[in-house]
C-alpha cells in the first residue's frame, strides 16, 4: 500500500489585536487548536518568549528539536534526518527542501507554504496535553507544482522536544487528521487495489496503527489466492467481488462483499470463497469481528474506542 491530505487554515490576527478586557470575554477555545499567533503578550512573557512553550519556541524559530532515537524514516528511500540530530524550523525545512527538489528534475528549491496544527494525544485524557504537526506544502512528489506534502511530528516530553515521527501525502494517497489526534489514510495501488487506514498519534508522539485495510476488487481480488483464482474464474473473467483484507495488531481479517455480483455470478463467487477458505485456510470474518479486533486493539494501545468516529479536523494554520 502506499504512503498514506489535510487541509484549513486560520489566520490570528483580529485575536492578537484584542485587549485584555476583550480576552476576558471571549469565550473559552480548545487548547489543543489555540496556534501561538493567538496568545497575548502576557501570557508569553514581557519579552513574548519567556513563557512560550517548547513548541511556540520551535515555531519561532528559537529552539530546536531533537530527533528521536526511535524515528522511523517509513518508505522514504534515504533519510531526510538522521536520529539525535538537532535541528530548527528552518533546518528542518532546508532538509526537505534538498530531499524532495532535485536540482536536475526542477528548479523549485522551498515549498510552497508551512502550515502547523495542535493534536490531543488519544491515549490521554487531559486536554492540555497535545503533540504538534509541521506541514511543508508543495514538494512536487508526484508532479511539478502538485500539492503534496510531508507531515513531522513533534512531541513535548519532560521538558524535552523531539521530532518522532512523518508521513507524506501525493496525488495517489491522502490523510486527514483529527483534533483527537488519529489519522484516517486512503491510498490507490491501482483501479482495483485501495488502502485505507486509521492510525493515533500517541502521547510519547509515537505513530501507531490501528488497522490497514486493503480492498481489493474484480482481478485484484487474485491476490488472496492466484491459483485458486483462476481454476475457479479463468483467464478472462473479473467478477464483480471485493474482498477486503484487514491487518490489526499484525494479524490479517479477510472479508468479502458479493453486492455487486450480478445473480448470475454469485455462485461462483461463493464457489472462490469456500476454496479460499477450505483450501488456503482463509479466515472468513463478518463486520462485527472486525469491530471487535479493532476494539480490541484500541483498548491495548490506550485509546477510548469511541473517539474514532469523531470527525473534527485538526485545525491547520499558515506559519508567516
Amino acid at each position: 500500500m502506499n504512503e498514506l491530505v489535510i487541509e484549513p487554515i486560520v489566520s490570528g490576527e483580529d485575536v492578537q489585536a484584542a485587549s485584555e478586557e476583550d480576552l476576558q470575554t471571549t469565550p473559552e477555545v480548545d487548547p489543543q487548536t489555540v496556534p501561538s499567533d493567538l496568545k497575548t503578550a502576557s501570557e508569553k512573557g514581557t519579552s513574548g518568549n519567556d513563557s512560550q512553550s517548547l513548541y511556540e519556541q520551535f515555531l519561532d524559530n528559537s529552539i530546536p528539536a531533537t530527533v528521536d532515537s526511535d524515528y522511523s524514516e517509513g518508505d522514504y528511500a534515504a533519510q531526510i534526518i538522521e536520529k539525535n540530530t538537532a535541528l530548527t524550523l528552518t533546518e528542518l525545512e532546508d532538509r526537505v527542501s534538498k530531499y524532495f527538489f532535485d536540482p536536475e528534475y526542477t528548479n523549485k528549491t522551498s515549498c510552497d507554504r508551512i502550515q502547523y496544527a495542535y493534536i490531543r494525544c488519544p491515549d490521554n485524557s487531559d486536554k492540555n496535553i497535545k503533540n504538534l504537526l509541521i506541514k511543508f506544502i508543495g514538494l512536487n512528489i508526484y508532479s511539478q507544482d502538485d500539492d503534496s506534502y510531508a507531515v513531522f511530528i513533534l512531541t513535548e516530553n519532560n521538558g524535552q522536544l523531539s521530532i518522532t515521527g512523518s508521513y507524506q501525502c501525493w496525488a495517489r494517497s491522502e490523510t486527514t487528521a483529527y483534533a483527537n489526534g488519529t489519522l484516517n489514510s486512503f491510498g490507490s495501488n491501482g483501479a482495483g487495489d485501495h488502502g485505507e487506514g486509521l492510525s493515533a498519534i500517541l502521547s510519547d508522539g509515537k505513530l501507531t496503527s490501528i488497522y490497514n485495510a486493503e480492498i481489493l476488487s474484480g482481478w485484484w481480488t487474485s491476490y488472496v489466492n492466484e491459483s485458486l483464482y483462476y481454476e475457479t474464474f479463468g483467464e478472462n473473467t473479473e467478477p464483480n467481488l471485493i474482498v477486503s483484507i484487514y491487518t490489526i495488531d499484525d494479524q490479517k481479517y479477510y472479508q468479502y462483499d458479493m453486492s455487486y455480483c450480478e445473480e448470475g455470478e454469485k455462485t461462483i463467487c461463493e464457489n472462490y470463497i469456500d476454496r479460499c477458505r477450505d483450501a488456503a485456510a482463509i479466515n472468513w470474518v463478518s463486520e462485527e469481528e472486525i469491530q471487535t479486533a479493532i476494539q480490541n486493539r484500541c483498548t491495548a494501545a490506550g485509546i477510548d474506542y469511541s473517539i474514532i468516529d469523531t470527525e473534527e479536523e485538526a485545525l491547520w494554520n499558515d506559519l508567516l
